[in-house]
């Protein structure tokens, strides 16, 4: 019987022991120092200075309203806002030596990176300091790991060291731990836009994110009536190097191409950029482009079209097609394997370059003879190969995008002189005159 009591005290004890141990552990996790100590783990994992809103608990469940913090010296995050955070976490993985949380979700998330602006001193509240000795929390791993997360509303903004800005807004994320720096992410919808460039509707991106590069997979956006696809590696160590490819189709080239250059039409192609980010400017462009439905006015920059194709039958010198290679750097555009046509009356091939001041472009020029037919000595003298049903000439040109400059009109002002020297003799003068009068109409 004194052996039976024993047993019945020491399991009364233990009972004892573990509610007490059960309601202080549980105490623990809803206090301020538990909050303060999961608030650094947090911090360090995403190397951020942030703190969590109060925790309750439930089960395998906590929550919190939110998480704020701000990017520290080795990160590229300035500011980040989470509002109504849920985790679930596996008791039995802490019982095993690991802080694992199963499943993290949030309502939405605001998060800033780029540029950090100049910072000022400002009262900050803080946590009670836990006291020294023994603490619950030197009881629990030091590690924290989340294999899943899900953000209902992620909004991204950034801005570049040179004030450029953009945003990523409302979109769907999903975040899978796929290794011990490696997360899948996917998006899903949200709208995009950078600078001046128009919005695009983001359908789907999907990435594998490492704590130093960020690698999209697959990322597919529409603007009003145009797609985007896009591939490539941004390193986000230190610099923002990236080397990105985009392959476009249909996209409105008053919205992507400098207003000076008066295209318009529909841009279709793939270009690659390779650079930092940070200096998008001293980056690198390669790639192709074709633009449907230009309407590019040749008599921009040669003016002696215009009267050449009103004497040819033709209302106007507008080319309808334009394909090329280009390659953009530090402000300048440089085009090679220059096809451009106006159906079959014109066409445009060369070479050429664009800065914001100067222009220079060695093209060859095909016009029908039914354009070049009126003027005496063109054909002769300067449209002197044929090819293609066309009569074609070289023409070099100079001067700036505002005021272009080009060889064609003084040679065939000396080819048409010759002609009429040659048949006219005294008549020429007045007949050159005359020549000159029309072409600046």
């Amino acid at each position: 019987m004194k052996s039976f009591r024993l047993l019945i005290l020491l399991a009364a004890l233990l009972a004892l022991v573990f509610f007490s141990g059960w309601f202080g552990f549980h105490s623990y996790i809803q206090s301020d120092l538990f909050r303060e100590w999961l608030s650094k783990k947090i911090s360090r994992s995403i190397r951020v200075n942030g703190q969590l809103e109060p925790l309750t608990w439930e089960g395998s469940l906590f929550r919190s309203a939110g998480f704020s913090g701000k990017g520290n010296g080795k990160s590229k995050l300035r500011s980040l806002e989470v509002t109504n955070l849920s985790a679930h976490v596996d008791w039995w993985q802490l019982l095993k030596g690991s802080w694992v949380i199963n499943q993290l979700d949030a309502d939405k998330v605001v998060a800033v990176v780029g540029k950090r602006p100049t910072e000022t001193a400002s009262p900050a509240a803080e946590l009670p300091k836990q006291p020294p000795g023994f603490s619950l929390s030197n009881l629990l791993p030091s590690a924290l790991r989340i294999e899943h997360l899900y953000i209902a509303s992620a909004n991204l903004h950034w801005e570049t060291d040179y004030g450029d800005s953009g945003q990523f807004m409302d979109t769907k994320v999903s975040v899978t731990r796929s290794g011990p720096d490696r997360w899948d992410v996917e998006a899903v919808g949200g709208n995009a836009r950078h600078a001046a460039y128009p919005e695009m509707h983001v359908e789907q991106v999907h990435a594998a994110v490492s704590q130093d590069s960020i690698e999209i997979l697959d990322a597919n956006a529409q603007t009003a009536r145009g797609e985007a696809h896009l591939v490539g590696k941004i390193s986000i160590a230190r610099q923002l190097g990236a080397q990105l490819t985009c392959e476009f189709s249909d996209l409105d080239t008053k919205q992507i191409l400098p207003a000076e250059w008066r295209i318009g039409g529909k841009a279709s192609g793939r270009l690659v950029y390779t650079g930092d980010l940070n200096r998008f400017e001293h980056g690198e462009i390669t790639g192709s482009v074709k633009v449907a439905g230009a309407a590019f006015d040749l008599a921009d920059v040669f003016s002696t079209l215009h009267q050449l194709a009103k004497f040819g039958g033709l209302n106007d010198v507008r080319i309808d097609s334009i394909e090329t290679h280009i390659r953009y750097q530090d402000h300048e555009l440089q085009l090679s394997d220059i096809r451009a046509s106006s159906e079959d009356q014109i066409r445009v091939e060369g070479t050429g370059s664009i800065t914001p001041d100067h222009l220079t472009g060695d093209l060859l020029l095909g016009l029908s003879p039914r354009i070049l037919g009126w003027i005496p000595g063109a054909e002769e003298k300067v449209f002197t190969e044929q090819r293609d049903g066309l009569r074609w000439t070289t023409v070099k040109i100079s001067g700036t995008p505002d005021q272009p400059k080009e060889d064609l009109t003084k040679r065939l002002v000396s080819a048409f002189r010759d002609k009429m020297t040659k048949e006219f003799r005294g008549e020429a003068k007045d007949a050159v005159k005359s020549l000159l009068d029309m072409f600046h109409q």
